[in-house]
């Protein structure tokens, strides 16, 4: 959960194709979303954990 999220798709210097700059911009989204949900489990994590504890007398 606390990996680094993968940076964007090297694009690299030449011309791309139509294909394959879809297939690039499909991995760049990809990416970018299994990132967030990893981010976003960990938060709901510490939340669920911190009401938790607030409960307690």
């Amino acid at each position: 959960m606390t990996a680094r999220c993968l940076g964007p798709v090297d694009l690299g210097d030449k011309a791309l194709t139509q294909a394959q700059l879809e297939k690039l911009w499909i991995t760049d989204r990809e990416r970018l979303l299994t990132c967030i949900r990893r981010h976003l489990a960990l938060r709901d994590f510490y939340a669920d954990r911190d009401a938790g504890l607030e409960r307690r007398p």
